[in-house]
């Protein structure tokens, strides 16, 4: 237990005894009370407490600011600022979470429940993490070392989807998922599937159909988890003009690797997908959308090393392909080196710096993010 909430319970157990020194003094007199039965009093008083105050939801957040500086463009920006709320519903049993960004406008990022009755099979419900791509299932934006997720990891993601979806990589469903094989202190194997509605947050799904994720990780050792998930789905777009609403295919899948040490840290991670029904342009004559699928795919791999468990400088090599029938069309590779410090345990100093290249001969570009991080 944190000392404050120590101080916190014993403050509150003692308070009717200050709160009522006139009454105390007349009981010493009439009956004359041992110091163990004040202490046993007081552990009364303070178990009480605790019992009342672990059926509170626990707050927690963080807000990030951000300073991104490029070729066309300098501005500062508050990048997120959120508050969460966890609780127990029933002993071990049963949890909530909820989270909301004030950042912009208010939205709910997280709001499910979840049954743990056995280490094998749980149930999550609510608006969370489809379980695909190792950083968007893994690492959240308070976590994770570099200041940004990789190319391939949004644009396959709802994190900023090709489709046009962007959703901080949420969306509402139901997920199970549990873990296998524990003999050294952790799962063996672990799995993760569920059905969603494909739209993102707070959102109706668009058509009937629902979509599936899946995820399974294998550790061979504690430090290393090898990866692989899918996603197959379908989405609709908003018809315009003449068009009549269809569903067209999103399906992506991926394979990758997480190796901590707790000092050396590497991560990998290559995503291929079908998205069909991006718009490419508009036929006037017809008074609709032209539209084409998609063949993408993407990788990147991240390593860094942590000195004094402060500071850790890394490096991360990625590139995204929107169509793979003309790669070299677009194909965008970046590089991008930096530094995660962090002095104390609640703050967190972030500086990116990102090489952009384009493999149809557009220029290259600089881009330099600093970000901090308050966490309470």
């Amino acid at each position: 237990m944190k000392k404050s909430t120590q101080l916190l319970l014993f403050a509150l157990a003692i308070a009717p005894f200050i709160a009522s020194p006139h009454k105390i003094a007349a009981q010493n007199v009439s009956e004359p009370v041992s110091a163990i039965d004040s202490i046993a009093m007081l552990d009364k008083r303070i178990n009480k407490l605790e019992g009342i105050l672990s059926k509170l939801p626990k707050i927690s957040g963080y807000v990030q600011t951000m300073y991104t500086w490029s070729e066309d463009e300098s501005t500062f920006q508050i990048r997120r600022a959120r508050i969460t709320l966890k609780g127990d519903i029933y002993k071990s049993y049963a949890d909530y979470a909820m989270q909301v960004d004030f950042a912009n406008s208010v939205k709910l990022i997280d709001a499910y429940v979840r049954l743990t009755p056995w280490r094998q099979l749980n149930l999550q419900a609510g608006s969370f993490r489809p379980p695909f791509s190792i950083e968007n299932v893994y690492y959240g934006a308070s976590s994770m070392e570099a200041i940004d997720y990789p190319q391939v990891v949004k644009k396959m993601t709802t994190i900023g989807d090709i489709t046009g979806i962007s959703a901080s990589g949420r969306d509402i469903g139901v997920q199970l998922s549990g873990g296998f094989f524990n003999k050294r202190g952790f799962n063996t194997l672990e799995y993760r599937i569920g059905v969603f509605n494909g739209s993102g947050i707070n959102t109706k799904n668009s058509n009937r159909s629902k979509d599936l994720a899946g995820l399974i990780s294998v550790k061979p050792i504690r430090d290393l988890s090898i990866i692989a998930s899918g996603y197959y789905g379908d989405w609709r777009p908003q018809p315009s003009g003449n068009e009549e609403a269809r569903d067209y295919k999103r399906q992506r899948w991926a394979a990758g690797f997480i190796y901590d040490d707790g000092k050396f840290f590497a991560r990998g991670e290559y995503i291929q997908g079908i998205t069909g029904g991006i718009e490419t342009g508009y036929d006037e004559t017809a008074d609709m959308p032209i539209r084409r699928s998609f063949k993408s795919d993407g990788a990147y791999v991240t390593f860094g090393v942590w000195f004094y468990d402060k500071i850790a400088p890394l490096v991360r090599v990625e590139y995204y392909t929107q169509d793979m029938d003309a790669r070299k069309q677009t194909t965008e590779p970046y590089y991008t080196v930096g530094f995660d410090y962090r002095p104390w345990k609640y703050l967190r100093f972030q500086v990116n710096y990102t090489l952009k290249t384009f493999c149809n001969d557009s220029p290259m570009r600089n881009q330099i993010d600093v970000m901090l991080t308050g966490i309470f």
